[in-house]
């Protein structure tokens, strides 16, 4: 019996999620809800073996963890690590953030992505210029300056681990680096840089800063 509702309390909480994802796509008209799997997606780079599926972050959940930064978002640039068909970079857009850069390595995610952002109103967009580059994230070498930088489970240690020791050393630049990661699997590739410390967590969302 235990395992029965389980199994129900499991399946009324995916409805949930997905009947939220599907609201953000019916507000804005745009494509970020179906899940791709990795190996239905174009992608030429190595570092595919190091990837997890796209899935759609959760709007209510970005928004929470922009608003617990307490920071001057025109002081920073936003970055989406694996940033998919560009759902967490229409909902950055509409903070005042210096620039919102996405990093994708699939061209076909990436051209989403593009076409998703055309669709933000004007009238939401507060953020400067909208980057969404299709490049490995392992490759990616972040702007000077203050970054967020979102992470929504997006790959394994091979390429987290690269990520978080660029993003460590720049604290010896004094940029101040913020970390909001999503289901943080590899979070120890962070703390052991010895550069950030806890800022906020609680399951799933960890909060890091240098």
């Amino acid at each position: 019996m235990r395992l029965v509702f389980k199994n129900i309390a499991y399946q009324l909480s995916r409805m949930h999620r997905n009947v939220q994802d599907e609201s953000f796509d019916v507000a804005y008209g745009t494509d970020t809800s179906a899940i791709r799997e990795v190996g239905s997606l174009d992608i030429a780079s190595p570092n595919a073996l190091h990837a997890f599926r796209y899935q759609p972050s959760s709007d209510v959940l970005v928004r929470n963890a922009i608003a617990r930064l307490e920071i001057e978002p025109a002081e920073f640039s936003f970055i989406d690590f694996g940033s998919g068909k560009g759902r967490v970079l229409m909902i950055a857009a509409e903070y005042p953030f210096k620039q919102v850069i996405g990093v994708e390595f699939s061209p076909e995610l990436n051209e989403i992505a593009r076409q998703n952002i055309v669709r933000l109103p004007s009238s939401r967009k507060q953020a400067g210029d909208i980057v969404t580059l299709c490049c490995d994230a392992a490759e990616f070498d972040p702007p000077p300056g203050g970054l967020v930088c979102y992470f929504y489970n997006p790959f394994d240690a091979a390429v987290v681990g690269p990520i978080a020791d660029r993003l460590a050393g720049r604290a010896a630049a004094d940029y101040r680096t913020i970390i909001i990661y999503v289901d943080p699997r590899h979070r120890d590739l962070f703390e052991r840089t010895g550069a950030f410390k806890i800022v906020h967590d609680k399951s799933p969302l960890l909060l890091l800063s240098t």
